[in-house]
This record gives C-alpha cells, sequence and structure tokens, in this order.
C-alpha cells in the first residue's frame, strides 16, 4: 500500500511539471530601473525582478514582452546583488 501511495505521488509530481513546462510565457514589462542599482529588470505584477540576461534587442525601458522565466536567489551579498533575481529563459 505504501509503495502504490509513494507511485502515485510520483505520478502526479510528474504531470504537474509536465503542465508547468509546456513554454507558457507571462506578460512582462521590461524595465531599466533595477532596485537600487543600475541594470535591467523585469517588472511582474508590481515586483521589479532584476536579471542579468535580458537579450539586448529587447532592453528598451517599459515594452511588454512575453517572457518565460524562472526566479531564484542570488545569495551574494554586495551592494548590487543578492535577492531576488530573474533568469530569462526566453522571450518574444
Amino acid at each position: 500500500m505504501k509503495s502504490l501511495f509513494i507511485i502515485l505521488a510520483c505520478l502526479v509530481i510528474n504531470a504537474a511539471d509536465c503542465k508547468k513546462s509546456k513554454g507558457d510565457c507571462t506578460s512582462v514589462t521590461i524595465t531599466n530601473v533595477s532596485p537600487g542599482c543600475p541594470g535591467w529588470g523585469i517588472l511582474v505584477k508590481g515586483t521589479i525582478y532584476p536579471s542579468n540576461n535580458i537579450p539586448l534587442a529587447f532592453q528598451q525601458n517599459n515594452i511588454v514582452v512575453c517572457a518565460t522565466y524562472e526566479l531564484y536567489e542570488d545569495m551574494r551579498m554586495c551592494v548590487c546583488c543578492g535577492g531576488t533575481r530573474a533568469n530569462i529563459k526566453t522571450m518574444k
């Protein structure tokens, strides 16, 4: 019984992961105002997430694009780093 529960839990997690990774993009606004530091970021639902990998073609202030990204915690301890940042996967 315990094995059946573990197998079902794995199947549910796998199915949820497939739905999430279909490549659906989110509407974001590009901004050149990162909190406290110069650089580019994305504005999502009122929160700015700095990003180091926004493609050059999209580095235009206040344009709205469709992006796939993941958020991660930058653990570096410096003035212009640290906190939650966005890793851009695709933009169109």
